[in-house]
């Protein structure tokens, strides 16, 4: 049987750190050792070929080719983040991580049809799209009117590197001592939700004598009692996946206070770790976390100040939570979604 042809636009591969970057690398590190899989990565741009040691760096293997338009002979093409931005009249599959320029549409005209316009283009044109969670399938259905019949849910994996261990090599400000964990961009991203927490955190502890809140992220508000430790979640650096897996591991919990996730991969970055989570009960967050995590409502700083206290002082609810999102944690598998991924694209040939 020949090679399956899949061509896949690569914008996000060799730059993008966020959760769509990691998870378009997570699949095609996969897909790219596979000798039924032909790969075409589609690059944009006049001399497409210039972009082939980054991405043979970034998925660790070169067994692709490299092109600025999706090959005739293609079976599928794929669009894994969000967009279609290549045309062809070759089947296609969009993955739409989410509907938040819908759900939250920018103010600014000209910002809200930007942001817009690709998801729309995606639910117009692609034979079929991917939601990454059943919450993310129904937001979609509601936002972008896609039939629920031309959305296929394959949630994320988590990497075998995540699993419990020694909290090593943590942060200089880290070392030595207790804290809370926070993963993501407390300031550009609304729906972090950051400054309920931190109202929570401070009623926790008024007097600033408990954990200390870290925040892996890019950036970070000048707040007493909350050091930023760098951003930690570019899986294109070793060393800095070292760093995160060491901070899941010695934190007494993951925070995740948001008001609208599609997934939550540090959720289950951190459940795989053995680390207790406390999330809001909100999203697709109880769907994720199941009844491995402890929740509070997201508009609700009193019930978080509760919840991170408990966490703090309550070794037994720490234990529980800890063996539970082990448990909940093997549920999810980049190679069970690789796999999923593949029967899918070649159905959409069939």
């Amino acid at each position: 049987m020949p090679p399956f042809r899949l061509a896949v636009d690569a914008r996000v591969i060799a730059e993008d750190t966020r959760g769509i970057g990691r998870y378009a690398r997570a699949v095609l590190r996969r897909l790219v050792v596979r000798d039924d899989i032909e790969l075409t990565l589609l690059a944009d741009g006049l001399f497409p070929q210039r972009r082939r040691d980054a991405y043979a760096c970034a998925l660790g293997a070169d067994g692709f080719a490299v092109a600025a338009r999706v090959p005739r002979r293609a079976d599928v093409v794929w669009h894994p983040a969000n967009g279609t931005f290549f045309s062809s009249p070759v089947p296609s599959v969009a993955t739409i991580h989410d509907a938040v320029p819908f759900r939250y549409p920018d103010p600014d005209t000209k910002r809200r049809d930007h942001a817009q316009s690709p998801f729309l283009r995606s639910a117009r044109t692609a034979t079929r799209v991917i939601a990454i969670s059943q919450f993310g399938r129904d937001e979609l259905h509601a936002m972008l009117d896609l039939p629920l019949e031309r959305i296929e849910v394959i949630p994320h994996g988590v990497e075998p590197t995540f699993s419990p261990g020694e909290a090593e090599p943590l942060p200089q400000g880290l070392k030595g001592r207790q804290f809370l964990l926070f993963v993501g961009d407390p300031i550009g991203e609304p729906r972090k939700n950051f400054p309920l927490l931190y109202e929570a955190y401070r009623q926790a502890w008024p007097a600033f004598d408990g954990p200390i809140l870290a925040i892996a992220g890019p950036r970070m508000p000048e707040l007493t009692g909350v050091i930023q430790v760098g951003d930690l979640s570019d899986d294109l650096r070793v060393a800095s996946g070292d760093v995160l897996r060491a901070c899941y591991r010695g934190a007494i919990a993951l925070t995740l206070s948001s008001y609208h996730e599609t997934f939550g991969m540090p959720m289950l970055e951190a459940m795989a770790c053995g680390t207790p989570v406390v999330a809001s009960a909100a999203s697709s967050l109880p769907e994720i976390g199941g009844d491995a995590v402890l929740y509070a409502p997201p508009d609700d700083p009193v019930a978080w100040a509760s919840a991170l206290r408990r966490i703090y002082l309550e070794g037994d609810l720490r234990s529980r939570l800890s063996a539970a999102g082990l448990e909940r944690a093997k549920q999810f598998n980049w190679d069970e979604s690789t796999r999923r991924h593949v029967a899918l694209f070649r159905s959409v040939v069939r």
